[in-house]
């Protein structure tokens, strides 16, 4: 009897070293694969990475450089919105300005603001400053003007109040989008396209 339970007890050792091992060998090597993908997906972000450097290196684009061009058009964004709110009688913009860049007002403060900026694209400071200074009731202003239209129509198919439509044609002219007649300018011409 002795035999037969030592007999019992070595096979069911046998039968958990088999079990054990199909179990975990199996597991083992989906691991072990699972670990190689890692390192080889790794491998090719780093590569990738690298290869992506270079190619901002051989662009002259770094990331510093890319972060000295947005501030660069945010600061052109911030002269821009100081010279609307100057227009409109901010006094604290008009310092700031006139810190800046001098005692010039109107449309050759405007010129002076997009000059300060060589870096930026030419075509992107006029449309940021015709966005910015004229925007989409302006330009309503102006089409009414131009077809025209008294003030009172402008602002009424531009949808605002007269009094807020007037301050609008104000620093449409002090900027040089309207003449004196209120007629648009080739500024304000370019400015409507």
């Amino acid at each position: 009897m002795t035999v037969d339970i030592w007999i019992e007890i070595f096979l069911v050792a046998i039968i958990l070293i088999l079990l054990g091992w199909i179990l975990y060998s199996g597991g083992g090597s989906r691991h072990r694969k699972l670990q190689q993908e890692i390192a080889a997906q790794r491998e090719e972000l780093r590569v990738l990475r690298e290869a992506n450097e270079s190619l901002r290196n051989a662009l002259g684009i770094s990331e510093e450089g890319k972060l000295r061009r947005y501030q660069e058009i945010f600061q052109f964004v911030r002269d821009l919105e100081s010279l609307r709110a100057a227009i409109a009688g901010s006094t604290i913009s008009q310092k700031v300005l006139r810190d800046k860049y001098g005692e010039v007002q109107g449309a050759e403060l405007l010129q002076k603001i997009m000059d300060a900026r060589p870096n930026i694209d030419p075509a992107v400071k006029r449309r940021l400053a015709d966005e910015i200074l004229v925007g989409e009731a302006g330009r309503t202003i102006m089409k009414s003007l131009d077809r025209g239209a008294s003030i009172d129509r402008a602002a009424s198919a531009a949808g605002m109040p007269l009094i807020v439509a007037k301050g609008q044609i104000r620093r449409l002219q002090i900027l040089g989008y309207l003449d004196s007649r209120l007629k648009p300018t080739e500024l304000g011409r370019r400015a409507l396209e």
